[in-house]
């Protein structure tokens, strides 16, 4: 790759917009993209790094400059006994990332890595590990409930494949959707380069996702992501069970420790927070 060897580096306090230093640098000491959440020392304090101007090693190298916006990171001493955590359970695994990809300039649903497959669509046939698994999170919920937190955290790993024996292929999918569903660009997980390997991502209301991964065309896993209150949710109530009625599939909410069946009452009592 041709262009500078050396690159000038500006770094500006976010919070005030005021200039940290400036510095020269040579391209190999900087990451070949600041798509990742980045952390870096400066005068003896740890900063992070909330938007780089260029983002990638090939921009900046052609144009010699870098501005760098940072916040500095605050660490306060916090006794570990009084830590509690927000969840009662999160998934174990989390999907690889497409080497070489990239979410720049592209439309994606990022999660955080917490809300990875929390509210998900399972098999019906696999109600044996399900509950397994709702058991041991209703007893995070019963026996370690700490205030607005829980003290104990149950890590799924039962349910590797929600959709073992399901033949429901991404086109299946497309075609059990209405016209008003969005399908992005693909998925990814905030603070991480790249985007999910056979990732994808529907957006079917202002505050609802449908998310997902799959393999030679075929859903493996399905997820739905709220980020709010829907306005519309007995459309989506709709669909989604005629959806999981067809496929034989069921919704569990994993942090509620709850299943919902193939019924469009039932979904809509979930949307409704009644279930």
């Amino acid at each position: 790759m041709s262009g500078h060897a050396t690159i000038q580096v500006s770094f500006i306090d976010a919070e005030t917009n005021r200039p940290l230093g400036e510095v020269k640098l040579p391209v190999e000491n900087l990451p070949a993209s600041f798509e990742a959440a980045t952390k870096l020392e400066l005068g003896g304090r740890s900063y992070e790094v909330v938007s780089a101007a260029p983002m990638t090693a090939r921009e900046f190298q052609a144009t010699g400059t870098l501005r760098l916006e940072l916040r500095e990171v605050k660490v306060a001493m916090v006794d570990p006994k009084a830590l509690l955590y927000s969840l009662p359970t999160i998934h174990g695994d989390l999907p690889a990332t497409s080497e070489g990809s990239t979410k720049q300039g592209r439309q994606v649903l990022e999660l955080h890595e917490d809300d990875w497959r929390q509210v998900e669509f399972v098999a019906l046939t696999l109600q044996a590990p399900v509950e397994a698994e709702l058991e041991a999170i209703q007893r995070i919920h019963t026996g370690h409930r700490k205030g607005p937190g829980f003290d104990a955290l149950h890590i799924r790993g039962g349910v590797p494949s929600p959709l073992e024996g399901v033949r429901l292929t991404l086109a299946d999918l497309r075609g059990a959707l209405d016209e008003a569903a969005a399908w992005q660009d693909g998925l990814s997980f905030r603070g991480v380069a790249g985007l999910v390997a056979g990732g994808f991502a529907v957006q079917l209301s202002s505050a609802l996702w449908l998310y997902g991964t799959e393999h030679a065309g075929h859903v493996t896993a399905l997820g739905l992501h709220r980020t709010g209150a829907s306005a519309n949710h007995e459309r989506v109530a709709r669909m989604l069970a005629a959806l999981a009625a067809r496929y034989q599939l069921c919704l569990v909410d994993w942090c509620r420790a709850a299943q919902v069946p193939p019924s469009t009452q039932r979904f809509h009592d979930w949307f409704a927070g009644r279930d």
